[in-house]
């Protein structure tokens, strides 16, 4: 186990390089001057030059890389244009509202999702599973931008069940969750369905059946139990999914989280902080990628079997 995962961390090391590349060429190497985005074309060229010498985009590129990365690895990631506090505490201080919003999403989506695809597989070709793949295909179909102010509109306008915005009182979170994990339920459905539908045709099944077991027993201690697997994974490639892709429905709901911090950095030309906003969500996906192989492990002993 120790060595599997040891082998999996070491594979992480190429795709953080090339992460942190990557966002460094994408500030630097864009068309365009970032100071003069950022202060106007009306700023005087003596406040553009101090400027850019504040941020170190006077001196050579392969200097300015060797420097980022030596920041980095001191856990610095520049100082922030706006607030003039350090990027890192700026972000670090945004991450459990996201982290909250994620897991709730999350949460939401396992709890409709695998229940639905167990009993569409049960009940395959009846009118729960045709109803099934329907609701689905508008779950997947309905973009977060659309169904968010949607959402508002019915359960906080016209209800008044929900807060329109913000993360000021423990309902706060409901909408929002709901927006975000609307689309991941609707592919977990499809997933477990399918996935418990094929663990179905096992013999282990039948076994089952023959000693006796109730329906309810069969399908949800032998086929959902066998068929985790490649839902698990789905989920935990989706929660990284979720971090990154909350900028929408953070902004929508004034979510005050990461994507919500992104957007802000972007409007004000706070040039540090959005690279390290996108930095912080790229490598939230190799990270995640990271627990997903370590979850394979648990799962499924076969996986970390040396060859």
């Amino acid at each position: 186990m120790r060595r599997y995962l040891l082998k999996r961390a070491l594979g992480l090391v190429f795709p953080v390089f090339g992460v942190v590349t990557l966002v460094f060429l994408m500030i630097h190497l864009i068309p365009g001057d970032p100071v003069e985005t950022m202060m106007g074309e009306s700023a005087r060229a003596a406040d553009k030059q101090e400027m850019r010498h504040a941020l170190g985009l006077d001196r050579p590129l392969p200097e300015q890389y060797v420097a980022y990365i030596a920041g980095l690895a001191r856990g610095d990631m520049g100082i922030s244009l706006r607030t003039h506090e350090p990027v890192f505490l700026e972000i670090v201080s945004r991450w459990p509202a996201t982290i909250s919003l994620a897991l709730a999403a999350l949460l939401i989506a396992a709890v409709v999702a695998i229940p639905m695809g167990v009993l569409a597989a049960a009940r395959r070709g009846s009118a729960l599973d045709k109803g099934s793949l329907v609701i689905s295909l508008v779950g997947v179909a309905v973009p977060n931008i659309w169904l968010g102010p949607m959402l508002i509109i019915a359960f906080s306008l016209w209800l008044g069940w929900f807060p329109v915005s913000g993360r000021g009182e423990p309902l706060s979170i409901v909408l929002p969750a709901v927006t975000l994990g609307a689309g991941m339920a609707a592919l977990l459905a499809r997933l477990t369905r399918s996935s418990v539908l094929e663990a179905a045709g096992e013999e282990y099944m039948k076994a089952a059946r023959a000693r006796g077991l109730s329906e309810r027993q069969v399908w949800m201690r032998h086929a959902l139990a066998n068929a985790l697997l490649p839902v698990a994974t789905v989920m935990g490639l989706q929660l990284g999914a979720l971090l990154s892709g909350a900028v929408i429905t953070e902004t929508i709901f004034a979510w005050p989280g990461v994507g919500r911090l992104l957007i802000d950095a972007i409007e004000s030309r706070d040039y540090p902080l959005v690279q390290g906003c996108v930095l912080n969500i790229a490598l939230c996906y190799v990270a995640v990628n990271f627990a997903v192989d370590a979850l394979y492990a648990v799962l499924d002993p076969r996986i970390r079997v040396e060859r």
